[in-house]
């Protein structure tokens, strides 16, 4: 978006009371300052929009077709944010407003989520204009950008490098899981890292979990602890990404989907493609994999999926061992979030002598961090889940220079979506 565009967009929604902001729900106390942050401006693009202890700037930072991430500030610190603005009011082109409940049922995840090392903080909530139909959801700025970025510059990488990054991802859905919210839209995309860097090389990468957007909050128990079961019916998620039960519209527990979601994401890191292009009967590596899981229970998925293509598996025992267990179509055989936690390679990772068990994955610390803002974030996907534009998807049967030889589902871009879903039992 060039920026006559976003200055008039944003222009159309001031001239219609956007000055007036009102707190929908209380900020957290302000971002922890730093000498040389403190009083700091916002380069880029001057301060538009005051809301609470925020104020937002014209620096856009990422866009989709009914929202904008904006460049803002805490006045007091100093400190960056990133501001996700909604509009809950269609616009004059007819261009889809975004959904009010969609909106509400976010800001709710991001309430009960509150404060992890890794998950995505929302530090305050406005509803903006004098008919509240603007929605300003002040966010931690995470610089790093998308963790699919690694994928698209590096590739598959070494187990030594996705270790540490997958114990943090791992410490945050168990978070959410714990607080009662299915993620249902994990993904690389998703997935946003701290700071930014330039080469792959060490631990310090942080990973934070966001868009919550598709999210479901269970309720609590009836004996007021935990959180009471629900069976989901709802399709919603990113094809590739989904899990076999909620791709075949069936009724499916929201954390079992996460960690087919979640075993995914770890073997496109470690691979650099996909495991399947999506997990139903248009894909014959789907096909394949189911028959091969129902006749031979305990022959490897991973080593299967990488036979497709005539490629030797390259990764350890232990990481493939784990990647069965998450790949497993069968959502009663999958392993759960509390089984891959204690696992051999999430204990040990590529070390040769085990670390001593322990409940959850190291976690990684939270750390103040000078905020480049120069830094271009593609959030396209985080911000627009309109299906504007067809699929994204590489077709089932696409294959490679060699007809003998299919190409594997490159990592791609992936749209999410959601319709109401039926159970079929």
């Amino acid at each position: 978006m060039d920026t006559k565009s976003f200055r008039q967009w944003w222009n159309d929604i001031k001239a219609t009371g956007f000055s007036m902001a009102t707190a929908a729900t209380e900020s957290v106390a302000p971002p922890t300052t730093s000498p040389d942050s403190k009083g700091g401006s916002i380069k880029g693009g001057s301060a538009l929009i005051t809301m609470g202890p925020f104020e937002a700037s014209d620096k856009v930072l990422g866009e989709g077709g009914y929202a904008k991430v904006c460049l803002g500030r805490h006045r007091e610190s100093g400190k960056h944010v990133a501001i996700k603005l909604l509009n809950t009011r269609p616009s004059d082109s007819g261009r889809a407003a975004s959904s009010e409940a969609a909106i509400v049922r976010e800001v709710a995840a991001l309430r009960r989520a509150g404060t992890h090392p890794n998950v995505v903080s929302m530090l305050g909530y406005y509803r903006l204009g004098d008919d509240g139909a603007c929605h300003a959801m002040v966010m931690e700025l995470c610089r790093g950008g998308e963790l699919f970025s690694l994928v698209s510059r590096f590739g598959a990488m070494a187990e030594e490098h996705i270790w540490p990054v997958f114990a943090g991802i791992l410490s945050g859905v168990r978070h959410l899981h714990d607080q009662g919210i299915a993620h249902r839209d994990l993904k690389l995309e998703n997935i946003l890292l701290e700071s930014a860097f330039d080469t792959f090389d060490n631990s310090s990468v942080v990973p934070k979990i966001a868009d919550l957007g598709l999210s479901h909050a269970h309720a609590r128990g009836t004996d007021g602890k935990g959180w009471a079961a629900r069976e989901l019916t709802q399709f919603c998620g990113s094809r590739s990404y989904c899990a076999p039960e909620v791709m075949a519209r069936l009724g499916y527990d929201g954390y079992t989907a996460d960690v087919w979601s979640l075993g995914v994401c770890l073997f496109g890191l470690v691979s650099g493609f996909f495991p399947v292009d999506e997990a139903s009967a248009r894909d014959w590596r789907f096909q394949r994999l189911n028959q091969r899981q129902h006749a031979s229970p305990t022959a490897s998925s991973t080593h299967l999926i990488y036979s497709f293509y005539n490629k030797p598996c390259p990764l350890s025992a232990a990481l493939v061992q784990l990647l069965d267990g998450m790949l497993q179509i069968t959502p009663s055989r999958r392993v759960t979030m509390e089984q891959i936690g204690s696992s051999q390679w999430v204990i040990t990772g590529p070390m040769a002598q085990p670390l001593p068990p322990q409940p959850h994955p190291p976690a990684a610390d939270s750390r103040s961090h000078e905020v480049v803002v120069e830094v271009e974030l593609d959030l396209t996907d985080y911000l627009d889940r309109s299906a504007q534009g067809g699929d994204v998807y590489r077709s089932a049967t696409d294959l490679g220079d060699d007809a003998a030889a299919p190409a594997p589902p490159q990592i791609c871009r992936q749209r999410a979506e959601e319709s109401v879903g039926t159970a079929l039992w």
